[in-house]
């Protein structure tokens, strides 16, 4: 471990090894497959189930259970296994392991990649899903899907440890000269499960999974009859989410709350979580009104 995460500051890496220690991984087999995931909080309380980002590995949203662990919630947080390379067969799995835990319904959180399963996850099993929140998320966008072409070119003849340089300056590029100790251990755990876990099927199916979505042929109609809530969580200055994009996002989910972080992606995405549990709550606890309430996310 030291050699990820040296340059963490002790209190910080002993409070990531208490995590690791005090929530160990369930698994299971569905259809053939292995999946894993971390079942948290009071068992008892009202069920959530949280999306992991692109690292696919449940314990990367260790930040948001350990904020939500002694609230009110059952917090059920799967890994994506690297054989399953559309979002759709994950929405699928993801419902037979609820299925499993006898969730019936539940709260239901994703942001960035974790929004694109969400929305295929609510999409397809609506009526396991009450609330929904999606943070800086967008709506499919097929015009997306050739990008991703070089991509998986690179993927599939370059070496392994070339895929995983790739991967590793992707997602740790946005880290600034001189980081806080909580983006030190981002960095830190980004290193190491890239090189401890990631292989070239699941860096596949990681993008696999994207083109999936963005192949979406969702309907502003889908969920018209559905009786959940959607709370919708965007930077204000983000420039992946234009204004269409936003509208069109908002138009997918009838009767969504709109929530503006001031700053942009890059200023909100790895901070503290702690803006984002205010919000979440003040949503889970029947407020709907957020179009104008920008909060700073300090």
């Amino acid at each position: 471990m030291d050699k990820y995460y040296r340059k963490v500051p002790p209190e910080m890496r002993e409070k990531f090894v208490r995590f690791r220690q005090e929530h160990p991984l369930t698994k299971c087999e569905m259809d053939g497959i292995p999946w894993e995931y971390i079942h948290a909080g009071d068992r008892s309380g009202q069920p959530l189930l949280l999306l992991p980002g692109g690292l696919s590995t449940a314990e990367s949203a260790w930040r948001m259970i350990s904020a939500l662990d002694h609230r009110r919630y059952s917090i059920l947080c799967p890994s994506y296994p690297a054989q399953i390379s559309t979002m759709t067969a994950l929405a699928d799995g993801i419902a037979k392991i609820l299925s499993q835990e006898r969730i019936q319904t539940t709260y239901l959180v994703g942001g960035a990649y974790g929004s694109m399963l969400a929305q295929v996850f609510v999409h397809s099993q609506a009526n396991m899903v009450s609330k929904l929140v999606l943070t800086h998320a967008y709506p499919p966008l097929p015009s997306r899907v050739k990008s991703v072409d070089p991509t998986l070119r690179l993927f599939r003849w370059v070496p392994l440890f070339m895929v995983k340089n790739m991967l590793r300056t992707q997602m740790t590029g946005r880290l600034p000269p001189d980081p806080s100790a909580e983006l030190l251990l981002i960095a830190a755990q980004i290193r190491e499960t890239l090189d401890a876990q990631l292989t070239r099927q699941s860096a596949m199916s990681t993008y696999l999974r994207m083109v999936d979505f963005d192949n979406q042929n969702f309907a502003y109609t889908d969920l018209e009859s559905w009786q959940g809530k959607t709370l919708i969580i965007l930077a204000e200055d983000d420039p992946t989410t234009t204004e269409d994009l936003r509208n069109t996002l908002l138009a997918l989910y009838p009767g969504a709350s709109l929530h503006l972080l001031k700053g942009s992606i890059e200023s909100t995405a790895l901070l503290e979580t702690g803006v984002y549990i205010k919000v979440m709550e003040a949503f889970f606890d029947g407020k709907t009104d957020f179009t104008t309430d920008k909060t700073e996310n300090t």
